[in-house]
């Protein structure tokens, strides 16, 4: 045991810590904190206003490939999972959960696990923190929760590994929360006792404010009496029978009116003072949830700014460290993945302001057309971008914030598959520019094939004996004792990397080639990591497929007549059609990355581009075949997000399986003289 740890074990009790939601905050008043959240207003105007405010932001999963080298992930696990954390809620609906949860109870927690329906293959499921009965700790952590569903459900004890769990600091016990509205306690309380105290006048109280006088002296029967204070209850009363009626006073009888204000019992100064307390504890300026009279439209804005600069960054921060640390390596994402909110457009100005603000710094227009329609959400132009009027010249407009647009880039897309005419050159010769499809040879694909087929002749043997003699499946709910997931989707990665690794090779080869540059000028071990992510995301894949249709037999899911109806036919399926048919695609994919990554490498750069192509005799997808023909630089992306057809990290596998497109590489100016 490490030096640290042994020490640390002396600090945590002997026996495991248990404690409960009610640990967090106490009732107050006899009332719980969902009891406090539906009846005091103030209290739910702020805790909504901040769960609003932070739902409202969209977590932006990022790759941190460098310290200047930041890569956007849209398709991956994490960012799939908090778009879509279940069935029955939105990324919205999630982070204002979270969010309400912890600034109630000081303490929000997510249920996370599998969910082979979802795209992204897990669920989040928020836990009310009412239903947290039991949590067993260390003293440092809880390692146990409890959850009983007081809605009339069952109750459920799960290990803390399965949780991602937000907690606000407590002085004395690390491992519990403290909510914010403990800190509220004498102000809910006042709170409390002011609305029963109103309550009270209201009920108690007739509906004048006075008294009635009657002169001295005078003689008045009890029975009098009586019937006049029934005429009075009757009539001004509020449960009176003839509520709302004018009563008669007798002679020399005076009707006293007594005034007792709002300002005069201090209720509004105490109102005032319950804004401004509640917004305190949260640490939100009381004017941005409730403007002052002189609040001006500028002091607004500033607030405004103010809130997402300075109140909820840190709540911001919390969030996003959080689900980086524990939810990432949780759900499989890479180790550079990490969480960001997009706060940028909270903290910016108008689109007016951005606008010239950005114009005047870079000299001319910031924007394309394309970027413009996307942003009233109009459909694409392929006709080209920015138009450069006759009589302006690029650096040469009267100011910074003249109009003047950047020429269109030299690789416009196109339409209809039909390349657009380059500019000519100034001897009047058109521009030398060379082109070159990527295509993958027939031994390459063998090889692949080959490579498949010996893995599942080698698979085959070791799991058709193992189902024989009658390994049962695992009884923790994991792989049966028949399947070994690690050792299959090692052994497939590693072989698969070695074919992948010759075959990218010799196909960016030929792509310089055909280009005119030299082939030397590519370089194999750049690519190593890469290929080897590749092959291990292929061979989890292919792993995944044959272990499902084994299920499948073994539980007569199959025909009998169908092939793979039993575990022997699946292995005849998956060394005959199923390994022909993936080492094809593979290798089609494997061709188009080495074409666009020998380019990378050996072209200067800005002088590439890449251009989609589909093959029209293999009755391409519709969404594949609007793509034909566009033409982007060579780093950039296609409009689907793909680098190159058939990108694995970044497209779904029903746009990968079976994909026969490919891309077409050119170099403006390439020769063998040129590079």
């Amino acid at each position: 045991m490490p030096l640290l740890d042994a020490l640390l074990a002396r600090l945590r009790p002997r026996g495991s810590v248990r404690f409960s939601v009610s640990d967090a905050v106490r009732a107050i008043e006899g009332k719980s904190v969902s009891k406090l959240y539906s009846e005091q207003p103030h209290l739910r105007t702020v805790v909504d206003f901040l769960a609003q405010n932070v739902a409202q932001l969209t977590p932006k999963c990022y790759l941190r490939n460098g310290d200047a080298d930041r890569e956007r992930d849209t398709t991956g696990v994490l960012p799939l999972l908090l778009g879509n954390p279940n069935p029955d809620m939105t990324a919205y609906d999630l982070m204002y959960s979270t969010v309400a949860d912890w600034a109630l109870y000081g303490r929000a927690v997510w249920l996370v696990g599998r969910d082979s329906k979802s795209d992204s293959g897990w669920q989040i499921r928020p836990i009310p923190p009412t239903w947290m009965a039991d949590c067993q700790s260390d003293g440092f952590a809880p390692r146990t929760f409890t959850f009983a569903n007081t809605c009339g459900g069952g109750r459920l004890t799960v290990d803390a590994s399965q949780c991602v769990v937000f907690t606000a600091y407590r002085p004395s016990c690390p491992d519990r929360a403290l909510s914010p509205v403990e800190s509220l306690r004498q102000t809910l309380a006042e709170q409390v006792e002011a609305q029963a105290f109103r309550r009270s006048v209201w009920d108690n109280a007739t509906r004048i404010s006075g008294f009635i006088s009657r002169p001295a002296g005078v003689e008045w029967s009890d029975g009098a009496a009586r019937r006049f204070k029934e005429d009075v209850r009757g009539n001004w009363g509020k449960r009176g029978a003839h509520a709302g009626g004018t009563p008669v006073l007798e002679d020399g009888m005076r009707y006293e009116p007594v005034t007792f204000s709002a300002r005069e019992g201090d209720w509004a100064a105490g109102v005032k003072l319950s804004r401004e307390d509640v917004a305190a504890a949260y640490h939100i300026n009381p004017a941005v949830i409730w403007p002052g009279e002189g609040q001006t439209y500028a002091s607004a804005k500033d607030n405004a700014r103010a809130l997402y600069a300075d109140t909820l960054m840190p709540l911001l921060t919390m969030l996003q460290k959080r689900i980086t640390k524990t939810l990432a390596p949780m759900v499989g994402a890479p180790e550079n993945e990490y969480v960001e909110f997009d706060i940028r457009a909270k903290l910016q100005g108008s689109f007016e302001e951005q606008a010239a603000a950005i114009q005047s710094a870079v000299g001319g227009p910031w924007m394309t057309r394309e970027e413009a329609r996307a942003m009233m959400n109009m459909p694409r132009e392929p006709q080209g971008d920015l138009i450069t009027p006759l009589n302006v010249l690029v650096g040469g407009m009267a100011s910074p914030t003249d109009t003047a647009p950047k020429l269109a880039p030299l690789y416009a897309p196109v339409q209809g598959g039909k390349s657009k005419a380059l500019p000519r050159s100034k001897e009047g010769r058109g521009p030398r520019r060379r082109s070159v499809k990527a295509r993958a040879t027939g031994e390459e694909a063998d090889a692949l094939a080959e490579v498949l087929r010996a893995f599942f002749e080698r698979q085959r043997k070791s799991v058709l004996a193992a189902i024989g003699a009658g390994e049962k499946a695992a009884k923790d709910g994991g792989a049966p004792s028949w399947w070994n997931p690690e050792r299959w989707n090692r052994e497939l990665a590693e072989d698969l990397a070695d074919a992948m690794m010759r075959g990218s090779s010799e196909a960016a080869r030929r792509a310089l080639e055909g280009l005119g540059i030299d082939p030397s000028a590519y370089y194999d071990e750049r690519t190593r990591n890469y290929i080897m992510k590749w092959a291990q995301s292929v061979a989890e894949n292919v792993n995944a497929v044959t272990f499902e249709q084994l299920q499948a037999a073994l539980a007569g899911e199959i025909g009998e007549a169908a092939q793979g109806s039993t575990p022997a036919g699946v292995f005849d399926k998956a060394e005959g059609v199923r390994a022909e048919s993936r080492a094809l695609t593979l290798a089609g994919q494997v061709a188009n990355w080495a074409a666009v990554e020998a380019v990378r490498q050996a072209a200067p750069e800005g002088e590439a581009s890449k251009t989609w192509r589909t093959h029209h005799s293999k009755n391409p997808r519709k969404g594949h075949a609007r793509l034909n023909g566009q033409t982007v630089g060579i780093d950039e992306k296609f409009s689907n997000g793909a680098r190159y057809p058939g990108d694995w990290s970044a497209l779904k596998a029903s746009e990968v399986a079976n994909c026969h497109c490919t891309v077409e590489v050119s170099v403006e100016g390439a020769g063998a003289g040129d590079f």
